[in-house]
C-alpha cells in the first residue's frame, strides 16, 4: 500500500510546519495543538493508518529533531480516510472553531505512483494515456496546515486566510461512469451549503480552486453545476490538477497550502475563494475561503517608476460585511 511512501511525504510536511515555527515572529517553543486530525487514502486500513502516522514522526524525528515528534507523539490523532474529499472531511472532524482551544494541525497525504496503485487505476481506465484520454495524471503530495482560530476576519497583516465550516455530501450513483455523465447533484448541494456557511452569494466568489483536470466526467458534473449558480457567474478558476497532477486524500489542504502562498506573494492578492473537490464515487465536498482584513493603516502606495498606478486595492468581501455589521 506504499505506507513508507506516504509516510516520507508526510514527515517532511510536518518537517516545515516545525521549521516554519521557529522563524522570527512565532515562538521558539512552540506548543502543541489543541487538535490534530489526517486525511489518508481510503485503500488504507484501519491499522496502516496507525503506522503511517508513527512512520511519519519518526520521518519528522530525522528532520527536526526527537523534541518535534514527542511533542505530536503524546497527542490523540483522528483519522479519516477517504477520495478527493478527505481532506475535507478531516477539517470539518477539527469540530467547531472555539477560540478557546487554540490551534489545531490539519494533515493529509496521498500518493497515486505506488505500484499497486497506479496498476489498479490502469485497470478502471483513470489513468491519461494514449488509448484512454479521459484519464488523469498521476501524482503525490502531503500538506500539514497549523490552524489557529478566528473569532472573524481580522488580522494584523491582512494575508491570512479564513477557512469557513466545509460542506460535504454524497449521491446514489459514482461520478465517474464510464459512458454515462455523472448526477451533478451532490456538487451542487456542497457548493450551495459552503456559500451558506460563508454567508455569502454566488456573486462574492472571486476565485474558485478544484480537482479539475479536464475530464469528461468532471466537465459534465460542473457544466450545469456551474449554470445553476447564476448566468453571470464567472469567477477566475484555478485547477492544479492540470499542472501538479491528482493527488487523492491530499487534494483538498494541498490546494488551500497553495492558496495561502499566492495570498501572501501575489500582488493582488485574492480576497474570496471556493473550492470544491469530487471523488470517483459518490462524495463531494467544498468549503469558502476568506481574506482577511488588516487591523492597522495600510502602508502608504508607491506609483510605479512607468508612471501607470495598479489601480486602488479591492475591498475585501470580508471588510464589507464587517462594516456592515458595524453600520447595523
Amino acid at each position: 500500500m506504499g505506507i513508507s511512501r506516504l509516510a516520507r511525504l508526510l514527515g517532511a510536511a510536518l518537517a516545515d510546519v516545525v521549521s516554519s515555527m521557529a522563524q522570527p515572529g512565532h515562538d521558539a517553543e512552540w506548543a502543541a495543538p489543541a487538535r490534530m486530525a489526517l486525511a489518508l487514502p481510503d485503500r488504507l486500513s484501519e491499522g496502516e493508518d496507525m503506522q503511517v502516522w508513527h512512520e511519519a514522526l519518526v520521518e519528522l524525528g530525522r528532520w527536526a529533531g526527537p523534541a518535534a515528534s514527542s511533542k505530536l507523539r503524546a497527542l490523540p490523532c483522528r483519522f479519516l480516510r477517504g477520495g478527493h474529499t478527505a481532506g475535507f472531511a478531516a477539517l470539518q472532524a477539527l469540530g467547531p472553531c472555539d477560540p478557546a482551544c487554540g490551534t489545531a494541525l490539519l494533515m493529509a497525504v496521498d500518493s497515486l505512483l505506488d505500484t499497486a496503485t497506479l496498476q489498479a487505476a490502469h485497470a478502471r481506465s483513470a489513468l491519461l494515456t494514449d488509448r484512454h484520454a479521459d484519464g488523469c495524471i498521476a501524482s503525490e503530495a502531503a500538506a500539514a496546515l497549523w490552524l489557529q482560530a478566528a473569532p472573524d476576519t481580522r488580522d494584523a497583516t491582512g494575508r491570512g486566510l479564513v477557512l469557513h465550516p466545509p460542506a460535504l455530501a454524497a449521491q446514489a450513483t459514482a461520478h465517474r461512469r464510464p459512458q454515462q455523465d455523472p448526477e451533478p447533484g451532490a456538487l451542487q448541494e456542497v457548493l450551495r451549503s459552503a456559500l451558506a456557511h460563508a454567508g455569502w452569494q454566488a456573486d462574492n466568489v472571486g476565485y474558485t480552486v478544484s480537482d479539475f483536470d479536464g475530464s469528461t466526467w468532471r466537465a459534465m458534473a460542473q457544466i450545469p453545476t456551474r449554470a445553476r449558480m447564476g448566468p453571470g457567474w464567472n469567477p477566475i478558476d484555478w485547477e492544479p490538477a492540470a499542472v501538479i497532477g491528482q493527488v487523492g486524500a491530499a487534494t483538498g489542504p494541498v490546494h488551500w497550502a497553495l492558496a495561502a502562498q499566492r495570498l501572501r506573494h501575489d500582488a493582488r492578492p485574492p480576497n474570496s475563494i471556493l473550492s470544491w473537490a469530487l471523488d470517483e464515487g459518490t462524495a463531494a465536498a467544498a468549503v469558502a475561503l476568506e481574506r482577511t482584513i488588516g487591523t492597522e493603516a495600510p502602508p502608504h502606495r508607491r506609483t510605479p517608476a512607468h508612471g501607470h498606478d495598479t489601480g486602488a486595492v479591492a475591498t475585501t468581501y470580508s471588510a464589507r460585511f464587517l462594516q456592515n455589521e458595524k453600520n447595523g
